[in-house]
């Protein structure tokens, strides 16, 4: 495809482009959604056919449920705990990320008051532990409720308390009395707090762990037998991995296989813009185009950046500078990637990209590729990304680059404009089918491989393949 005239970046005329973004958006709820909508039809039809239709009800709404509270519920909390807090506590600007690495901190940065953080920060948890109590504890319950009076209308037979595990009955307050029960110690209530905060906000992987150890806890504390407990044990276990790491295990590997970049289909617009902008109408070898769109920084250089930060992080300007001259121009525009940092700082990823000539290391280019890539979020000063996911970003760049080269080069061709975007459309049609595949293979698995699997448990352990409620309902 060609750019035309308005210089509109190719990708936004690809079919694939668009879909391809919310596997890159952490906030997006497609993909979420589809995985959750295939796991709990596929999961409701798997109950139907072994436990029957009390079991496929429950279970239809335990999973639809969940996915709701999840998808939606606890952003609606938190967003009604700020609205609380500037009404009532008077607390304003509640809309800062909580989250901080060596390279930002929206609140140390933006004047955040300790109060209004440790208010964000109770609020995050609350709304997470609210969310977790009521799929882990409740809704069970609920459900348990519902099929009872289902069962009631269609027999009159009574229930055998006899056969209750009364000790496994739901009770809020047990609970709460027990959890009251636990002296926990706090060096500091506040800090403890923000820390725990900052986890669930930033950290996916962490925030579903803390939030599924929860949920495994309800489901397990409302089974109603050893044997219930023990599927359910297997089912939300096994189900974590498929939930949290399979799709990205997945698509790594293939991404390997075929010698493909990840990188995030935003970012790609604007590399494919500098990259044709460099190369004008113009054309040239495979690895020119590596040495100029990558640059090189000679090894004297790189010893002295590993000595420069030796057991460091990150450097200041003023001490970048007493070891390497003629950069402060290029080296205070790099430091500007750090919208919310006071200090003037780099990372030594960001030193040699000062020291380095390659296209793809312009400050100006980067502070507008990282800011797409991140829909905004790294040039808000409120906002918090990670020092991981932005030089994610930042090496993906070069493997796109590195990609391209290795493409000519194989092909035996000149590197120019078409080529270029040739390249860029067979990495997004790549990207998509093989982040569609991987969540294919979680969606069958969570749908139909572990069910499969947990009813071959209760078979085993009951000798039956009866709904384990249904005994007590009737």
């Amino acid at each position: 495809m060609r750019i035309n005239n308005n210089k509109q970046n190719f990708t936004s005329l690809s079919v694939l482009s668009k879909p391809l973004e919310a596997f890159y958006n952490k906030n997006a709820v497609i993909p979420t959604l589809a995985i959750e909508s295939g796991v709990t039809i596929l999961r409701s039809i798997e109950a139907n056919k072994k436990g029957g239709k009390y079991e496929a009800t429950e279970r239809f709404i335990e999973q639809g449920v969940s996915a709701v509270v999840w998808l939606w519920g606890v952003q609606a909390l938190k967003k009604f705990g700020d609205f609380l807090g500037s009404k009532i506590l008077k607390l304003k600007d509640l809309n800062f990320d909580v989250g901080s690495d060596e390279l930002r901190n929206p609140f140390l940065n933006n004047n955040i008051s300790k109060k209004q953080m440790f208010y964000k920060s109770a609020n995050i948890l609350f709304s997470t532990a609210l969310a977790t109590i009521f799929i882990g504890f409740i809704l069970p319950y609920l459900n348990r409720i519902l099929t009872k009076k289902l069962t009631k209308n269609k027999t009159k037979k009574n229930i055998d308390n006899s056969l209750i595990n009364t000790s496994n009955q739901f009770s809020f307050r047990e609970f709460q009395k027990k959890t009251d029960k636990k002296n926990i110690a706090f060096t500091s209530l506040v800090d403890k707090t923000i820390l725990l905060a900052h986890t669930l906000e930033n950290n996916s992987t962490a925030r579903l762990l803390i939030t599924d150890i929860g949920v495994i806890a309800g489901r397990c504390h409302n089974a109603k037998t050893k044997s219930h407990k023990i599927e359910n044990l297997f089912r939300d276990i096994s189900s974590i991995y498929f939930y949290l790491f399979s799709s990205q295990h997945i698509v790594k590997i293939l991404n390997k296989i075929t010698s493909n970049a990840d990188i995030n289909p935003k970012a790609l617009n604007e590399v494919v813009a500098m990259l044709n902008d460099k190369l004008k109408n113009g054309s040239i070898s495979p690895q020119e185009f590596l040495n100029q769109a990558l640059g090189n920084i000679s090894k004297s250089d790189l010893a002295k950046l590993d000595e420069l930060f030796k057991n460091k992080q990150t450097v200041t300007l003023e001490e970048f500078e007493k070891v390497f001259f003629g950069f402060e121009h290029k080296a205070n525009l790099m430091s500007k990637l750090q919208s919310s940092s006071k200090n003037k700082i780099l990372t030594k990823l960001q030193a040699k990209d000062v020291l380095s000539n390659g296209w793809s290391c312009e400050p100006v280019f980067l502070r507008k590729t990282l800011n797409k890539a991140t829909d905004g979020a790294s040039d808000d000063k409120f906002k918090f990304v990670s020092r991981k996911n932005l030089e994610k970003i930042r090496y993906s760049i070069d493997n796109f680059i590195t990609q391209a080269g290795e493409y000519a080069k194989k092909k035996n061709v000149s590197i120019n404009k078409e080529l270029i975007e040739k390249v860029a459309n067979k990495n997004i049609k790549k990207s998509f089918i093989f982040n569609t595949f991987a969540t294919g293979v979680s969606i069958i698995a969570l749908g139909i491989v572990i069910p499969v699997i947990q009813y071959k448990i209760r078979k085993k352990l009951t000798n039956k393949d009866d709904f384990p409620g249904d005994v007590y309902y009737k």
